[in-house]
């Protein structure tokens, strides 16, 4: 169609279930034209759903229903009337003792429901582990290696194993899942993995159906990538949900050691953990850009999903998430941008990324210390009126590298702005609503017009300008239920004024080139001026698909 001449190209999807075999893949040859996006959308009208689940039929066997898996298949999860259910847990275990092999002092309770493949769960502050059991012995289990090797190691300068099972935070397991046996609990299920058979017990209101299950399958659903030289560009992708996807990777040696939100130690003859993070692996996402140009979300949803949503990274340059929902998922809804400060490629760091008018809510549900919207380094990056609700761990976080990454900003034109943010930090530990790190280009970065509401939340801040997050301003924001944190000396150059709350807002560990009034502190009702800001907050019903070509500003919107 472009050989003839044809510039704008629609391609309509008609509803209905589109069951995929595999992910589908785009690289630069299924690209627009410049300005002259494809367009894949739903048809007026339509619902396209693309899934990387399977139907599976049961049947009943006693009180339990039972259904014959693929060879292949290790659920973490099901779905029953689009519901998920999870697999059969144990009971906390908080005085198994952590040794170099595994965990001791396992009460023969516990020990008798596990198998080898069970997953050993726990969280330490702001990470969340699994790590899959391997031998079992008198009082005792064997973890797979190197995960558990890697959640026990060190950095040399960060003092990681703070928040690890050898840290003084350590309360125990939470749970082990994947057990032995059949289901005992309502809502659970057990697989014997010899028979390859899922048996289920199911719900009182269940009972009476038919068995059957949805039973996810693919890791990703959508592939976009290019290179530098030829990137992926010009597409959109409108009124799709994406849903349905698997994520082995726990189980594996590796298991899940994450470093913080989402990104993870892999591989074997570790001795330390990078102080600045570099090097991890980010978890799977359903719908991946890498090297894309002038792509856009917009109207879709994500739904139903293992690991993360969408993940725009790999030397993107000018990307859209925009108006879209996210929810039921067990990583993080929105990863965008790249762990390396300094790459010797700069058209490697990911720029223009612009994620606004989205509502994220019920994300990190299977790994707790993902985030609904998570940006490592990205040079022009606006985060805009998205509301966001109901997580374990932090609402936004940008930034990476902590204070190892030097004295030069490694990101430029970081514009959060707008949105409305509640309930986060119901689990973990050391985070906030809004959550930043690292130095930026002085100028260009700001906080600016949220809504941080942490009256129902857990333990954290409701913005937090966390180790050497520097040339930020935080401005007229409503900071309700808990205040604004700059506590590291290596933190500076930070104007925190003009913002609402109602407690006593006071300085975290002022410093010399940290601005902390004038701010409106101990409100019992909120002025004029800071309802306007809350009314204005959040998802906007109604906004247009972003044009092309997708460009940040440099300089922050007027506060």
């Amino acid at each position: 169609m472009r050989a003839q001449g044809r510039n704008d190209i629609t391609v309509q999807l008609q509803d209905g279930t589109y069951r995929l075999q595999q992910p589908l893949q785009f690289d630069a040859s299924d690209s627009g034209a410049d300005g002259h996006p494809v367009h894949w959308q739903a048809a007026p009208g339509a619902h396209p759903l693309l899934s990387g689940s399977r139907l599976v039929q049961g049947a009943r066997d006693g009180v339990l229903w039972s259904f014959t898996l693929p060879s292949d298949a290790a659920p973490s999860s099901i779905y029953i009337d689009g519901q998920r259910r999870w697999p059969s847990r144990t009971e906390a275990c908080p005085h198994c003792v952590v040794d170099a092999k595994g965990l001791s002092n396992v009460p023969p309770a516990i020990l008798h429901s596990l198998q080898v493949g069970s997953l050993a769960v726990m969280h330490e502050r702001w990470r969340d582990f699994r790590c899959s059991v391997v031998a079992l012995g008198q009082g005792r289990v064997d973890l797979a290696q190197p995960c558990w090797h890697n959640a026990t190691l060190d950095s040399a300068k960060n003092g990681w194993s703070v928040a690890s099972p050898v840290g003084k935070y350590y309360a125990g397991v939470d749970w082990f899942e994947n057990l032995a046996g059949d289901p005992s609990a309502p809502g659970g299920y057990t697989v014997d993995t010899a028979h390859h058979v899922l048996r289920y017990r199911p719900l009182p209101a269940e009972a009476a159906h038919a068995p059957s299950i949805e039973l996810p399958a693919l890791e990703q659903l959508l592939v976009l990538k290019g290179v530098s030289k030829t990137p992926v560009h010009d597409l959109v992708f409108s009124g799709i949900t994406f849903a349905g996807t698997e994520w082995r990777k726990p189980a594996s040696a590796d298991g899940y050691v994450p470093l913080q939100a989402g990104y993870l130690v892999d591989g074997s003859r570790r001795t330390a953990l990078p102080d600045n993070g570099e090097g991890m692996t980010r978890i799977a996402s359903a719908v991946a850009v890498e090297a894309g140009r002038d792509i856009v979300f917009d109207r879709d949803s994500f739904q139903h999903l293992a690991a993360a949503g969408i993940a725009l990274a790999g030397g993107t340059h000018g990307a859209a998430v925009t108006n879209s929902r996210f929810t039921d998922i067990g990583g993080g809804g929105i990863f965008a941008g790249d762990t390396e400060g300094h790459p010797v490629d700069p058209a490697s760091k990911t720029s223009d990324i612009l994620i606004t008018d989205n509502r994220i809510d019920h994300v990190a549900l299977a790994y707790r210390d993902n985030v609904a919207i998570m940006a490592g380094f990205v040079d022009g990056l606006v985060i805009a009126h998205n509301t966001i609700s109901d997580l374990p761990y932090s609402g936004i976080s940008v930034g990476w590298g902590w204070d190892y990454e030097g004295e030069t900003p490694v990101q430029s034109s970081i514009h959060i702005e707008a949105n409305r943010i509640e309930r986060v930090m119901l689990q973990l530990a050391d985070g906030g609503a809004i959550y930043t790190q690292a130095q930026s280009t002085p100028g260009t970065s700001c906080v600016v017009r949220n809504v941080t509401d942490m009256r129902h939340s857990g333990e954290g801040n409701g913005i937090y300008l966390d180790e050497h997050s520097t040339y930020f301003d935080v401005q007229h924001n409503v900071v309700l239920g808990a205040w604004v944190s700059a506590w590291a000396s290596w933190s500076g150059h930070l104007r925190i004024t003009d913002n609402w709350t109602g407690g006593a807002g006071k300085p975290h560990n002022a410093g010399p080139t940290k601005v902390w009034s004038p701010n409106f502190t101990n409100l019992k009702t909120l002025p004029t001026a800071a309802l306007a800001v809350q009314g204005a907050a959040g998802a906007r019903d109604g906004q247009p698909e972003p044009a092309l070509p997708i460009r940040v500003p440099a300089a922050c919107p007027k506060p």
